[in-house]
């Protein structure tokens, strides 16, 4: 352990150093608290603008799986409607088209 008496010299020196010393390390505690918080203050800003960033994102996101919904929807029921035009046209064909999937299917089942 260092011992807490004054060193000292004939010229007076010592003291003088170690005061200097310590004002120089006051110095650096102050400014190294003082770094210590700018960076702790540009983690919160940056977490806060990259959160924000996330939320618009996800805004985005839910957006566009909405629109791309709404078109597989319609587009379905495009679908729905050209089937149904075309089996009342030719019911027999309909019929028929049925049957051999009907048929298929059992085949594919049987295995």
């Amino acid at each position: 352990m260092a011992s807490a008496q004054p060193l000292s010299n004939s010229n007076g020196k010592v003291p003088a150093e170690v005061a200097k010393l310590e004002e120089q390390i006051e110095k650096l505690s102050a400014e190294l608290a003082e770094l210590s918080r700018t960076a702790r203050d540009y983690g919160a800003t940056r977490g806060e603008k990259l959160a924000e960033q996330a939320q618009e994102l996800r805004a985005e996101l839910a957006d566009r799986s909405a629109k791309a919904a709404e078109i597989a929807r319609e587009r379905f029921l495009d679908a729905e409607g050209a089937v149904e035009d075309r089996v009342r046209a030719n019911p027999m064909a309909a019929l028929g088209v049925a049957a051999g999937v009907g048929f298929l299917a059992a085949l594919l089942m049987k295995r």
